[in-house]
């Protein structure tokens, strides 16, 4: 084969890996999901939260790993211990029975939070004795 034929075999693999890779791993339906549920995600603390009443839910917005692994929904809740910052990590997305746990995040972690809503969530983790790091299931939600 000459130079021209391995140059245009070398250029058709690469728009196949990087066109086709991401469909074949998945990333547009895992994608989609996530975009379903982050419209529903105030509601998995409607019922309950270990933060007690919440009163406000903020959406902040979502993020989908390129390859795999679970999909992250950020939710700014104002709860009776004080304001807190949510993930959401959900796993097998590509099921019809998914599950979702929650863990509290801190402050670097918070998309797009400004400064002064910064200072409140460290005052309300500071409040309450430090970060939630222990995952707690919101989907399907515990009898």
């Amino acid at each position: 084969m000459n130079r021209l034929g391995w140059a245009v075999t070398a250029a058709a693999a690469v728009v196949l890996v990087c066109g086709g890779g991401p469909f074949a791993v998945g990333f547009p339906q895992r994608s989609s999901f996530l975009a379903d549920q982050e419209r529903q995600a105030c509601s998995l603390f409607a019922r309950s939260s270990p933060f007690g009443e919440v009163t406000s839910c903020i959406d902040l917005g979502r993020r989908t790993p390129p390859i795999s692994g679970p999909g992250h929904v950020f939710l700014l809740l104002e709860t009776a211990q004080g304001p807190a910052v949510v993930r959401i990590d959900y796993e097998g997305t590509d099921r019809q029975k998914f599950t979702a746990s929650a863990v509290e995040v801190p402050t670097y972690e918070s998309p797009g939070i400004s400064h002064e809503t910064g200072e409140r969530l460290k005052t309300g983790i500071d409040s309450r004795g430090g970060l939630k790091t222990k995952p707690w299931a919101v989907y399907p939600v515990p009898s």
